[in-house]
């Protein structure tokens, strides 16, 4: 969570490293000052550390690069630039950010396997704080879990903490295993230990620790993969009990700047200051105007807000079928989309007689950049998302007056004049979902996996980009809905790991 917990990933390291060489005698050295798995996990105190550390490998997936991946390669927006996830140039041996977010997610789910058998084993703590504690720890596995099936497909699932070099063995040797299998073991995992979870709203939580919507949101994401809508609901209207009317949470909660609000369910912590520690992520500056050098001009407009020192990248750019999506009137279109800053337009909106290309909006924004170092929350899971997830579950599940009752939520906020007066039936309302969670949630990390999940992938992405960004058009392949194992993962695999689609 807090930067400051970092130290808690050395920790939970050094406890499995530790095991690992007591296990093979390496070490003939007995120094009292080690922590081992027996010594620790005295106190309740000591075991909220360990899951502390859990939480550390999260600021090292949602970054830059998992948002152009995720939102940048879509129907919605793309990025004119080199880098290989921008184009698709991806595969085995160059597997672009797959590599990292891979390690990076196994890394977390090493740490969660570690601390829930520690808790697990712990005779010093209550009963009931055993299973809230590790309820967080069981929830966090399963957020891990989700970006990999998400991301990658079919990967080796396993819960064993790796205590021994025997277990390292085994785990190391792990093909892919079906993806609807493991996301059947992870719900009913979180069925058993949500409620240890608080019944609260993440904001209501003390320093936003998870609480039991996220675990009902992983419950129901990971549902919806498997096309068990009905699971997907029940736990979405736990979520809907604790949250209430939409309308009570402004529109500025969407920023990514306005951090932990009453609507968020799930952020990823960032922090920058002038002084003191810092843990930034290069989001926004994917996301910003050209700027002119050392002053606060952005494409011709004064914002003092984002300062002078900023220094933003080539922008993401929104496609025309995105730009479509809005009426003009929409309030989020001046979130999501810039075009102009207190009522003056910038340059590129004004170029081509007014037909030019909107900036992404402010809703990405950092103020008071300092080079590309941004430290706004990365928005993982919030509110508005459960509504929309129920309006498509209930479709599914042929229930129209939930469906429209969720929707409208959504849309009414922005402004009633978007209600839908009447169900327009399966397939139609089905379009109205896939529309509104790009207008609603677009830059939450989750359209390449809608896609993917719809089926709709390739199409939608070839028939946005093929006249927009052609080097995404000619790269574009059927298989490129999820990402490869890279060649060094396969090879440490001893070959049990393999990539058929890239073939």
């Amino acid at each position: 969570m807090k930067t400051k917990n970092i130290k808690y990933t050395f920790l939970i390291a050094g406890i499995l490293m530790l095991s690992l060489v007591a296990c093979k005698k390496t070490l003939e050295e007995q120094s009292k000052s080690f922590v081992t798995p027996a010594q620790f996990y005295n106190n309740e105190g000591q075991a909220l550390a360990a899951v502390n550390g859990c939480y550390i490998p999260l600021t090292s997936i949602y970054n830059a690069n998992f948002m152009i991946a995720n939102e940048a390669t879509t129907d919605l927006a793309f990025l004119n630039s080199s880098q290989l996830d921008a184009k698709f140039e991806i595969s085995p041996a160059n597997p672009g950010m797959g590599q990292s977010l891979w390690q990076q997610c196994y890394k977390g789910v090493m740490y969660c396997n570690s601390t829930i058998a520690g808790i697990d084993r712990s005779e010093k703590i209550p009963d009931e704080r055993k299973k809230a504690i590790a309820a967080e720890a069981i929830t966090l596995r399963a957020l891990y879990y989700y970006i990999l099936t998400a991301t990658f497909g079919d990967i080796p699932y396993y819960t064993e903490d790796v205590s021994s070099l025997e277990v390292l063995d085994k785990i190391s040797k792990i093909g892919r295993m079906p993806a609807i299998a493991t996301r059947t073991a992870l719900i009913d995992e979180l069925q058993k230990s949500v409620l240890s979870l608080p019944l609260k709203r993440t904001s209501d939580v003390t320093d936003n620790r998870i609480s039991a919507p996220m675990a009902y949101m992983l419950i129901a994401k990971m549902s919806m993969w498997n096309k068990d809508y009905t699971t997907a609901l029940t736990a979405l209207k736990e979520v809907q009990k604790i949250y209430g009317q939409l309308v009570q949470y402004p529109l500025t909660d969407t920023y990514f700047r306005n951090k932990n609000t009453p609507e968020s369910i799930f952020e990823v912590q960032f922090t920058w200051a002038a002084l003191g520690l810092k843990k930034t992520t290069t989001v926004s500056a994917f996301f910003m105007p050209t700027k002119a050098s050392g002053t606060s001009t952005y494409d011709g407009v004064n914002i003092p807000e984002l300062g002078s020192k900023a220094n933003p990248f080539a922008s993401i750019t929104p496609s025309k079928y995105f730009v479509s999506l809005y009426d003009v009137y929409d309030p989020r279109r001046e979130i999501i989309l810039a075009y102009t800053y207190n009522g003056a337009y910038f340059k590129r909106p004004m170029a081509n007689n007014g037909t030019g290309k909107p900036w992404m909006g402010p809703k990405f924004w950092c103020p008071e950049m300092d080079n590309i170092a941004d430290g706004n929350n990365q928005k993982v899971f919030r509110y508005a998302d459960a509504l929309l997830m129920i309006a498509e579950c209930a479709n599914e599940l042929d229930d129209p007056i939930t469906a429209i009752s969720a929707i409208n939520e959504v849309k009414g906020r922005a402004s009633q004049d978007y209600v839908l007066a009447s169900y327009p039936g399966k397939t139609e309302f089905f379009t109205e979902v896939k529309e509104e969670r790009a207008r609603e949630l677009m830059g939450e990390y989750g359209r390449k996996w809608d896609l993917v999940r719809w089926g709709i992938f390739y199409d939608a992405v070839k028939a946005t980009t093929a006249t927009e960004y052609v080097s995404i058009e000619e790269n574009l392949r059927p298989y490129h809905e999820y990402y490869p194992i890279s060649d060094g993962e396969i090879s440490r695999s001893w070959g049990n790991l393999t990539n058929p689609a890239y073939k």
